[in-house]
């Protein structure tokens, strides 16, 4: 006869944990479709809205830019968790300016999810190096997606895939 190498587990602790993956499985799945039946806001209102959220992260305050987060974003970020591991990775360098390049509407895979039609902003963003004279610029495209009528901001797929396990570790600022 042979043996089983499983754990035992009592019907009952199956059944929770069947149901807690459910639970989690559904919660998630359902946070990522309330975005595929949403009102879009204006395209012309996403490069403001992506310049306040930098603005948010660049002065710290954590709590506000999680409350413009993707919503299923939000389920795998808590908002305590968020705002304590961004504020133990602060900007590392001080901010001279951010100026708004392009906005266009995109298609675009959501970290964690489908893809998503939304708005691509690219910003310049500029540094100070040894002083204002030669200053350090760098362009990058930011995702945005529309819920319920106002513009949302994604986690990057690195910043993703460290909340999904539950922590922030020791990452690098972003």
């Amino acid at each position: 006869m042979a043996r089983s190498i499983t754990f035992p587990m009592s019907r009952r602790m199956a059944i929770a944990l069947m149901a807690l993956w459910g639970f989690c499985t559904l919660g998630i799945a359902a946070a990522h479709g309330a975005t595929r039946t949403t009102r879009w806001p204006p395209l012309r209102s996403a490069g403001s809205f992506m310049l306040a959220d930098i603005r948010y992260k660049v002065d710290g305050k954590w709590g506000l830019a999680w409350q413009t987060l993707y919503p299923a974003h939000q389920v795998v970020a808590r908002r305590s968790v968020y705002v304590a591991c961004e504020q133990a990775t602060p900007w590392p360098a001080t901010t001279q300016a951010f100026d708004l390049v392009g906005v266009r509407r995109a298609s675009f895979r959501v970290p964690g999810g489908p893809v998503v039609e939304g708005a691509a902003v690219t910003v310049r963003i500029t540094v100070p190096w040894y002083g204002p004279r030669d200053p350090i610029r760098f362009v990058h495209t930011f995702h945005l997606v529309p819920v319920d009528g106002h513009w949302t901001w994604l986690l990057s797929s690195q910043r993703y895939a460290l909340y999904r396990q539950d922590g922030c570790g020791s990452f690098p600022a972003a």
